[in-house]
């Protein structure tokens, strides 16, 4: 006999993780259900049984992102020492998870991402601060981690489509930039998304913040 309303043979957690493969393998611009559907050997109506629509399922991926984050975040250091490890949580998690930096920008901030967020501003909670200082450097320090993951990702992209084009950059003309060329010559550009790189900035702006609080003390 026919049950219409019958719940398909297929879980949840099967579906978030064909959507990592599917993110990982095409790209968050070339996301679908459709596709989706194909990566999971199913109807595409069967996955509107969990999700009703893709803006649902990447909410449900960014949640889970950032209870992943917020488990491994440290809880032993000064408030400096306990950031700048986030911020390598942050990346880390992030990279793992394919095109969860666009996810986190393109959905709600819900539980568990404002749970995140309360987890860092309680690790600089301590320090002589405003309130608006504490809100304002915390949020530039994630904003940054999440566009240079993101940015990282994109440069990935692009290299894999030059490469792919035979367009590297040993064919781009610097000669008139004195200065990309001089710092191209002497290989400079080699740290675009380079963990060096990364962690001058999260010490840049820490060093900011630490200069704000011993001007508080």
């Amino acid at each position: 006999m026919h049950t219409p309303n019958r719940r398909p043979h297929i879980s949840e957690e099967k579906i978030t993780n064909a959507s990592w493969k599917l993110l990982e393998d095409q790209g968050i611009g070339n996301f679908t259900m459709r596709n989706l559907a194909k990566e999971l050997n199913v109807q595409a109506p069967t996955i509107y049984w969990y999700f009703k629509n893709k803006q649902s399922l990447f909410q449900t991926l960014a949640n889970l992102v950032s209870r992943e984050i917020i488990q491994d975040l440290p809880d032993h250091g000064d408030w400096r020492e306990r950031l700048k490890l986030s911020a390598t949580v942050i990346r880390t998690k992030l990279q793992q998870f394919p095109c969860s930096g666009q996810l986190l920008m393109k959905t709600r901030p819900e539980a568990d991402y404002l749970q995140l967020f309360e987890s860092l501003l309680k690790i600089i909670e301590p320090a002589p601060l405003t309130d608006e200082q504490k809100f304002s450097y915390t949020s530039h320090l994630f904003n940054f981690v999440i566009n240079y993951v993101m940015d990282e990702y994109e440069q990935r992209m692009l290299a894999m489509t030059s490469d792919e084009e035979n367009n590297g950059d040993s064919n781009l003309d610097l000669a008139q930039f004195e200065l990309l060329h001089r710092m191209h010559e002497a290989d400079l550009f080699k740290l675009i998304g380079s963990d060096e790189l990364f962690y001058s900035g999260v010490d840049l702006l820490l060093d900011g913040i630490e200069k704000r609080v011993m001007a508080n003390d």
